[in-house]
């Protein structure tokens, strides 16, 4: 279990956390759209999980919430760039993003 979890809000901020500890983002997605959360780190941190929750109750079709899990290796401020995309279809399919700069410390 993660204990720091942070919403779409931290999208455009800066994210203090402590290093070498995860931390998560949980953001809503529909799979059964072909949109799903994709994440591209800095080096220095690195994507530990990517786990999708179907919403209560989960009917077909239905929306849920992507939680990835991240941690930096050690002290630094790093760039973590994610999008909601059809990864299939290349970057014109990008409807949505999330920026977030993480200061480990």
């Amino acid at each position: 279990m993660v204990a720091l979890v942070f919403t779409a809000s931290v999208c455009g901020n800066i994210l203090d956390v402590p290093a070498n500890t995860p931390f998560a983002v949980e953001l809503e997605e529909n799979p059964t759209t072909g949109y799903r959360w994709d994440f591209e780190p800095d080096p220095g941190l690195e994507v530990v999980a990517s786990v999708y929750t179907p919403a209560q109750p989960g009917g077909v079709g239905g929306g849920g919430v992507r939680q990835v899990q991240f941690r930096a290796d050690g002290p630094g401020q790093f760039a973590l760039r994610g999008k909601l995309w059809r990864s299939w279809t290349g970057e014109q399919s990008s409807i949505k993003t999330c920026e977030i700069t993480v200061r480990a410390s």
